[in-house]
């Protein structure tokens, strides 16, 4: 049951991790700074691999945090 409700979530908004105005945002200010031709839109399969690189970063930190206090420094 709890992994159907996480894929109706899922489904609903893919990228849960992210405030996708701001990552669409700053994407393109990055865009127009550094490239000839500035791009315009900010496509789902970018905020994906944004979002995929947000949990994979988390669940890199919390591996490498070492198994003492109740905290996450």
């Amino acid at each position: 049951m709890n992994e159907n409700v996480n894929e109706t979530l899922r489904a609903i908004n893919p990228t849960p991790h992210l405030n996708r105005k701001k990552v669409k945002e700053t994407a393109l200010e990055i865009a127009r700074a550094s490239r000839a031709q500035p791009f315009e839109r900010v496509g789902r399969p970018f905020l994906e691999r944004i979002e995929a690189a947000v949990r994979e970063t988390i669940a890199r930190e919390v591996r490498i945090h070492p198994s003492k206090g109740k905290t996450l420094l």
